[in-house]
């Protein structure tokens, strides 16, 4: 399952104009500007004037042109991507259809440089898939780890179907080892209801490195969309401390939130303190701070779902920003890096919210997890407050549910 760029859709209806109008020509030198053409297209449209006439002379370079085109993957962006993912299966099918092989040793080979871009050594484990039908057995054992998502996705696909037909008494370990490969939700989320069938327990909020546990402060004023742009004093707090001048010279101060969803949703407009006949906020601004415990320095990526504009910051430095409203809220859809330092480290997200008043556009929420570049858990603890007391406890804990009272008896 490759993941397309959206202007996936547009490159099609161009290929086509391409293929209608201009005459077959190419050299090696032409291979090489054809490449630099396709390679400067932008997301914004600028080279797409050119790319059409480089992506059909590239194609008629045929099979010396594949790996070229493949390998051009590795510096480019997912609108210069399609054009040559695009290349690259017109070459392959030209080449089969003549009947000429692919060059399978060299195929494999890319596959399994993981210097070269994911989206092309994914392109390439299909092709010899398409040559060598043992390829799959061979191959996907090695990617249970990967850095390429798709490739992983695969892999674990392959072992958990291997596991359950083997059926072995170390079933559960077996699953349990395989939950840790997992990234994508849906794998996530079916692993460990396998891994419970067996009488196993597997904490998804843990897993994935879900904050549980933060401080909220506000609304502020973005009257306008202007809250975005505005540095509020919480926006550099060190913790969760003070009290602020917020919405309508209203005193705001810091109050203390936990989630028991098991995908660490949070949502602002339950938590944020309001009137008792206001159900939600409207051009508002909300801060969130979470202490992430780290026992070493560690590079790490703190991924943020939210369908309102969003700020991430890491020990008072901006990580990321995105200002665009009620586009969805697609887990791991805003991505900072940072560095954690070794011991507490200081998360603030702002988040803010516009004067939309839609059914849908009410929606005033965030999720947000800190991980690896693969998306995977990294060892780390979150700080919590509860009974005025300061508790250490890994990220993503969720605190069980009290016993019912029938439990009780």
């Amino acid at each position: 399952m490759l993941r397309w760029d959206r202007t996936a859709p547009l490159l099609s209806a161009a290929l086509a104009v391409a293929l209608a109008v201009l005459p077959v020509r190419a050299t090696d030198d032409e291979t090489t500007r054809a490449l630099s053409a396709l390679k400067s297209v932008t997301k914004e449209g600028k080279g797409n004037e050119d790319a059409g006439p480089a992506w059909k002379t590239l194609v008629s370079k045929g099979g010396a042109a594949l790996m070229p085109a493949l390998e051009a993957f590795d510096d480019t962006n997912p609108t210069a991507t399609n054009w040559l993912r695009a290349a690259v299966d017109a070459i392959a099918e030209k080449e089969t259809t003549a009947g000429h092989k692919l060059p399978v040793e060299k195929l494999e080979a890319f596959a399994k440089d993981t210097k070269h871009a994911p989206s092309a050594r994914r392109v390439a484990y299909e092709l010899l898939v398409s040559q060598d039908a043992t390829a799959k057995d061979r191959l996907l054992p090695g990617f249970l780890n990967d850095k390429s998502a798709d490739l992983r996705r695969d892999a674990v696909a392959r072992e958990l179907g291997a596991i359950e037909k083997a059926a072995r008494p170390s079933l559960r370990a077996d699953l349990e080892k395989l939950f840790a490969y997992a990234r994508d939700k849906d794998q996530v989320d079916l692993i460990a209801k396998k891994i419970g069938e067996t009488g196993g327990a597997a904490s998804v909020s843990e897993h994935f490195g879900f904050v549980t546990h933060a401080a909220v402060v506000g609304p502020f004023d973005s009257t306008g969309g202007k809250g975005f742009a505005t540095a509020y004093p919480p926006e550099a707090a060190r913790d969760a401390s003070g009290t602020f001048k917020g919405k309508g010279g209203a005193e705001v101060k810091w109050v203390t939130a936990d989630t028991t969803d098991k995908y660490g949703k949070f949502d602002l407009n339950r938590i944020v303190p309001k009137g008792a006949a206001q159900d939600r906020y409207t051009d508002a601004v909300a801060y969130a701070l979470a202490v992430v415990v780290a026992e070493a320095e560690t590079p790490c990526e703190i991924r943020v779902a939210s369908a309102t504009a969003v700020q991430i910051f890491l020990n008072g430095k901006k990580l990321f920003e995105r200002e665009e409203y009620h586009h969805g809220d697609a887990l791991d859809a805003n991505i900072g890096r940072g560095v954690l330092k070794k011991g507490e480290n200081v998360i603030v997200l702002k988040v803010c919210q516009n004067s939309q008043d839609q059914e849908w556009a009410r929606v005033w929420s965030f999720q947000m997890r800190v991980c690896d570049e693969t998306g995977g858990p990294l060892p780390l603890k979150q700080k919590i407050t509860a009974d005025n007391k300061d508790k250490i406890v890994p990220l993503g804990y969720i605190p069980d549910a009290p016993a019912t009272k029938e439990e009780k008896k």
